[in-house]
Order: structure tokens, then C-alpha cells, then sequence
């Protein structure tokens, strides 16, 4: 879509840009939001969506991969689900660290500045995981890798959604989070592609194995969106916030002419922020970044941040628990189902694998005293149908960005009434079903983030939706534990405290405002 240069007026006292058919220079200052309706909307915004959509692919593939690698690998390195649970939580171990340091970074000196350093960084990491000798190590790279790609989580969002106008931001907001709801079908193919290779090489003390393959392989998207985000500029919106306004300007030309527009015709020459500007970035100490955090517990942000924060924590302990190990969960799942008993329901298969659990360790593996390291078919059948229907529901859901607030609410009531539901049916695939449907929480993760960009004034965006990240990887650290070391023998009462959590969420989004202030 190209620029529309017909004429723009405000108002009779305000701007006017047209003189004999020509759209002429601003002579005065103008909003920011103004100035960015001004650039259009076209081949520039489509390709930055397309370069942060990829940076998210491989921030989920970087954090929720590792799953199926855990569960590629669990053979080879001797782990039991224990093992596999603790592995599988030091992407969010991870995250809690690096979130508050990502915020200050991303809110002082720049988004794409911030995504580029951090991608790099953690593709050198991911890549460098493929070759650890024992699942310690594994766990110590891994936990590098998703400290630096979690960056990805709230400086995409700030980034495309400060060079996107009003009208398209919503929609741009919630499309990004169809991007984690693909995930799972891309690395789920892989698996399926790369584990089922045959080879074993010795190299450097270890036996270079087909997971190994896959972990190099899933770490190459980390390195392609840093690439991608190169050809893109810095948030205009920043640039005018720290005092960089002419680069600003730059910024909103370049996009002015990508979208179509005549570089001669951009009619703006000073941006101001309505909501103010910080016209400096502080020097790094303790006193800055108190200063960037303060704010956000204080009126009259106090009472949006704690209302989203609690939302946050629910939807993701609910959710990111069960969710990184879900390749081991659909493994054990169907390995059980394969020797079931009529009558048994969807927990029942847990238990009765859970006599020992080593012994899952050489019942889903190996194949007498052989390392095999596949993962069953169906397990990627139904992880591949998972990652699918939830992109195609949440890129139908974000063409209703307007209702975001009853699709909040509606989505978690009934995935609360999905997991109480879930034990319940008598039937194993059943209750699989209805597992799948608790797990549509994650379709609140977009809306989620885009309150946290309207919500807030560009100085604070970073650091609210980082420190944000922080609540959600903390709680899914935790439960991620406790899930995986009570799935097995407490799996009724891990599906049910799961739902009586989502069902205070449905509260707490109850609260939200219907419009963005």
C-alpha cells in the first residue's frame, strides 16, 4: 500500500499541509502520533512485522524448543522426567534474570539496538549447546541463550508497535503473538525430520548425535532475525524521547518513502511527544534505574501495573508449566495410552507409568541397551496440530482486537472448565482434547502485551513489559517444577489448582478497561 498524498488538516488552528496540491513542510512541531499517521502504512511496516514476527519464531523455538530437545536427548544424557522438568525451566530461569536489565536497556538506549546485541548473543549460545558432554551443561548454555533471546519478548512489541499507526497497532500486537503459536509446529517438524536420522559421531569427548543436529538447526532463526532487523530503523519514538529528534525525523522519512512516499514530500521537521519527553539518557547506576522503575508502583500506574502483573502470573504459571514439557507429556501420554485399559482416564495414564521414573527413561528411548533417541510419531502428529490450530485461532482472534477485553475473559473461562473437565471424562483422547483447549490461555499472552503498550508512556513501556516477563517466567519456573515432579502421581490436582488460578485471571481481566486509555 502506498502513501495517500492528499491533503492533511487538523484543524482551522492547527496544521494544514496542502498549498496548490502539494503537501508542504510543517513549519511547527507536531505530534508524534500525528506525524506517524503521515507515513503511511505499507511495505515498510509489513516488512518490519515480518522481521520481529521472525525474532519472536526464534525466541519461542530458543524457550519452548527445548522441550522436544530434552525429550530427543533424554537417553543420551540419562534423565528422568525430574531431570528433564528441571533442564526444561532454565529458559525461564533465564528470563527472570536478564528481564529488568532488557527493560532499562530497551527504554534507554533503543529497541532495535537492544534486539540486535541480544539475538546475536544468544544464537552464539544455542549454537553452542549442540555440543554439551552431560545435561548440566545443556542447562548452563541454555540458560545464556534464553537470558539473551528473552529480550525478544518486549522490545519487538515496543519496536513494531511504535512504528505502526493507531489504526494498524492492535491487530500488528496480537499477529505477534500468533508468531509464538507457530512455534511449536516448526520445531515439532524438525524433530520428527531430524530425530528420526540415524548417525553417531564421535567429536571432541562426545557422541554427536541426531538431537544434537536439531539444537544447531533450531539456534539458526536467532541469527537470520538479528540479520533481518538490520535493514530496519530505530523506534522514531525513542529517538524523539531521549532528545535524538532529528533522527526521529530520519527515522519517519525512511519510513515515509519505503511506504511509497516521495523523500521530498515528507512534510515534518520537529516531533514533540504528548505525553512528554525525557530529552536525555541517564547514565547507567542504581539511581537510573530506579528512576525507571519507581514509577510504574506509584499512582496513577500503580493499580494497571499490579492488575496486569497478577494477570500475567496466572495465565503463564497455568499455561508455560505444562506447555515446555509437553513433548515429554504427549510422549508419556502415548506410550501408555498404546498398553491402556479400558476405563482409565486422562491422569490414569500418568500413574501407571509412574511406578519408577527411570523406567520411562528406557521404555520410551531405548531399544534394548541402544540410545535410540526418537520421539513417538504421534507425539509429533499432536504437537504439530497443537501449534497449527492455535496460530489459525489466534490470527482469527486478532481480527477482533477491538473486543479484547470479553475475548480475554471468555477464552480463560473456558479453558478453566477444559482442565476440571479433563480427568473427568473416563477416556484418555477425550481428556486429551480438553487439555489442548485449557492450554488456549496462551491466546490471552497478546492481549496481555498490547495493554502493556497502550497502557503505558514510552519512557516506561521497556521496562513494564520486561519486568512483566519476569512475573510470567518466574511463576512458570516454579510450576514448571512442580509440575513436573507431581505429574505423574498428582496430575487431578495440577489440572485443578491450574483451573481455579485461570478462573481468577477471568477476574482480573474483568478489570481491565474496554478501551485503552
Amino acid at each position: 500500500m502506498g502513501i495517500d498524498n492528499k491533503s492533511y488538516v487538523k484543524s482551522d488552528d492547527d496544521l494544514e499541509m496542502k498549498e496548490k496540491g502539494q503537501v508542504v513542510a510543517v513549519d511547527k512541531a507536531i505530534s508524534y502520533e500525528d506525524a506517524l499517521d503521515l507515513t503511511g502504512h505499507g511495505r515498510y511496516n509489513y516488512g518490519l512485522l515480518f522481521a520481529c514476527f521472525m525474532i519472536i519464531i526464534a525466541m519461542g523455538i530458543d524457550i519452548f524448543g527445548l522441550g522436544i530437545i530434552a525429550t530427543a536427548a533424554t537417553c543420551d544424557l540419562g534423565m528422568s522426567i525430574k531431570e528433564i522438568g528441571i533442564l526444561s525451566s532454565m529458559p525461564f530461569a533465564g528470563i527472570i534474570v536478564m528481564s529488568y536489565p532488557w527493560g532499562y536497556l530497551s527504554d534507554t538506549r533503543g529497541r532495535k539496538l537492544v534486539l540486535m546485541w541480544a539475538m546475536c548473543g544468544s544464537f552464539v549460545s544455542a549454537a553452542l549447546s549442540s555440543l554439551a558432554p552431560n545435561w548440566q551443561v545443556l542447562a548452563a548454555l541454555r540458560f545464556v541463550s534464553s537470558a539473551m533471546s528473552s529480550a525478544a519478548e518486549s522490545a519487538t512489541y515496543a519496536l513494531l508497535g511504535e512504528c505502526c499507526n493507531s489504526r494498524s497497532r492492535a491487530r500488528y500486537m496480537l499477529l505477534m503473538t500468533s508468531a509464538l503459536m507457530l512455534t511449536p509446529t516448526i520445531y515439532y517438524i524438525w524433530g520428527y525430520l531430524i530425530a528420526k536420522l540415524d548417525f553417531s559421531i564421535p567429536l571432541l569427548g562426545i557422541v554427536y548425535r541426531p538431537w544434537r543436529l536439531l539444537t544447531l538447526v533450531m539456534a539458526l532463526p536467532l541469527g537470520i532475525g538479528a540479520i533481518l532487523l538490520y535493514f530496519f530503523s530505530e523506534s522514531p519514538k525513542f529517538l524523539v524521547n531521549v532528545g535524538r529528534n532529528q533522527e526521529a525525523v530520519d527515522a519517519l522519512k525512511r519510513i515515509y518513502v519505503k511506504n511509497g512516499g516521495k523523500r521530498d514530500a515528507f512534510p515534518v521537521r520537529e516531533i514533540y511527544l504528548e505525553e512528554g519527553s525525557r530529552e536525555a539518557v541517564a547514565k547507567f547506576s542504581l539511581q537510573s534505574l530506579w528512576n525507571q522503575i519507581a514509577p510504574l508502583f506509584k499512582p496513577p500506574l500503580l493499580w494497571r501495573t499490579l492488575l496486569l502483573y497478577y494477570l500475567t502470573f496466572v495465565i503463564y504459571i497455568a499455561n508455560n508449566s505444562f506447555a515446555i514439557i509437553l513433548p515429554t507429556i504427549l510422549n508419556v501420554f502415548f506410550t501408555s495410552y498404546a498398553s491402556s485399559t479400558e476405563g482409565m482416564g486422562f491422569c490414569d495414564l500418568f500413574r501407571k507409568i509412574s511406578t519408577d521414573n527411570t523406567t520411562i527413561v528406557e521404555d520410551i528411548t531405548r531399544e534394548g541397551s541402544e540410545c535410540q533417541g526418537t520421539i513417538m510419531d504421534n507425539t509429533i502428529w499432536a504437537g504439530c496440530a497443537h501449534g497449527l490450530s492455535f496460530f489459525v485461532l489466534n490470527a482469527l482472534i486478532s481480527q477482533c482486537a477491538g473486543r479484547r477485553k470479553v475475548l480475554s475473559i471468555t477464552i480463560l473461562l473456558v479453558a478453566a472448565a477444559a482442565a476440571f473437565a479433563t480427568d473427568n471424562t473416563g477416556e484418555p483422547l477425550s481428556g486429551l482434547i480438553l487439555f489442548y483447549i485449557f492450554l488456549t490461555t496462551a491466546m490471552v499472552f497478546g492481549v496481555v502485551s498490547s495493554y502493556f503498550v497502550d497502557l503505558y508512556p514510552t519512557s516506561y513501556r521497556g521496562m513494564v513489559a520486561c519486568l512483566g516477563m519476569m512475573v510470567a517466567r518466574l511463576s512458570a519456573f516454579a510450576g514448571t517444577n512442580i509440575v513436573s515432579s507431581n505429574m505423574t502421581d498428582s496430575c487431578s490436582v495440577a489440572l485443578y489448582g491450574a483451573a481455579g488460578l485461570v478462573i481468577s485471571g477471568a477476574i482480573a481481566a474483568a478489570l481491565l478497561p474496554v478501551k485503552v486509555i
